[in-house]
């Protein structure tokens, strides 16, 4: 059992207290214990979590499940513990901020400044009768053909310009340029998710279920998949990009539990990291018995109509099940 610096008012935290104390690694349980340092604003702070701030979490996560069933708002124990688990191990979530000395952040406040209450300009008034010697200046003939004369020049300025071929070709070059500068500018997300999305490309049509820490992680539009099937809440993690990607998460020490629900729908693969995976079928029900089989492996199959040829090659008989 882990000691953490965690106190606990009332039985249910008392609970989570005792769940956490026996199941966090020594990674969490450091972070728990010491806080992690984010920067906000600006500045570096301390992030330190208490099972207060997880409670109000734990509220607000039992209100999105009831809001997906109105009829009831049931959650079982292991869910909340995973809430519990997923709280103090996410960075992004904050608790109680401290500055370097020690002192609870208090973000500035900026006040909104107070518009001007000036009376506006008096404006003179304007004689709103024209003096006959007014209208014969206005409407003089050298006056007319002046204004008229200006339009014309404007119009056919405007009509007989043509960009040169030249120009039309640095134009293009110019905003082709532009859009190369862009691709090459565009996030391509965190090395952790490169390596979560090099395992994805890998397996296409499967559920990648990637280690992180105490959990198991699934990104975009998988774990929106998978949160939705299973009632899992879906989340999101900062990987790097122009938004947070869709995220769900399950414990490790339970993780079998989860990996039979979503493989009764779709196959997993199961990654340490990226080069240590192991690949879970989805379970097929045989119609016959009702028993729950394996999805059958068709990467690996011998195509029947090559046996001739690899046995005329090597000089053996092979049998294919």
């Amino acid at each position: 059992m882990r000691e953490l610096n965690l106190t606990a008012t009332g039985r249910e935290q008392e609970l989570i207290l005792a769940y956490l104390q026996e199941n966090v690694s020594d990674i969490l349980a450091d972070k728990i214990n010491n806080g992690v340092y984010i920067h906000k604003n600006g500045k570096q702070l301390l992030n330190r979590k208490t099972l207060d701030g997880f409670m109000n979490y734990a509220c607000e996560e039992a209100r999105k499940q009831s809001e997906k069933n109105v009829k009831a708002a049931c959650v079982q124990d292991n869910v909340v513990f995973g809430w519990a688990i997923h709280y103090f191990e996410e960075d992004s979530i904050e608790g109680t901020l401290y500055t370097e000395d020690g002192s609870e952040y208090k973000p500035v406040v900026v006040k909104p400044k107070s518009q001007s209450t000036a009376p506006p300009k008096s404006v003179k008034p304007q004689n709103s009768q024209t003096s006959i010697f007014e209208l014969m200046e206005s409407n003089t003939p050298d006056k007319d053909k002046q204004q008229s004369q200006s339009i014309e020049d404007a119009e056919n300025t405007e009509d007989d310009y043509m960009p040169t071929s030249e120009e039309i070709g640095d134009i293009l070059a110019e905003l082709a340029e532009e859009d190369r500068t862009e691709a090459e500018n565009k996030p391509k997300g965190s090395p952790l998710y490169q390596e979560y999305m090099s395992v994805q490309n890998r397996f296409p049509t499967d559920i990648v279920a990637y280690r992180l820490g105490d959990f198991y992680e699934v990104f975009g539009e998988n774990a929106v998949t998978i949160g939705n099937e299973i009632n899992l809440t879906i989340t999101g993690r900062d990987c790097g990009l122009d938004e947070r990607v869709p995220m769900i998460g399950f414990p490790y020490h339970a993780a079998d539990i989860y990996f039979n629900k979503i493989a009764k729908t779709h196959s997993i693969v199961v990654a340490e990291d990226k080069n240590n995976i192991r690949r879970i079928p989805k379970q097929v029900i045989d119609r016959d018995t009702g028993e729950i089989i394996e999805e059958p492996d068709t990467n690996n199959r011998i195509d029947k109509s090559l046996l001739p040829l690899l046995s005329e090659i090597l000089g053996e008989v092979f049998i294919v099940r």
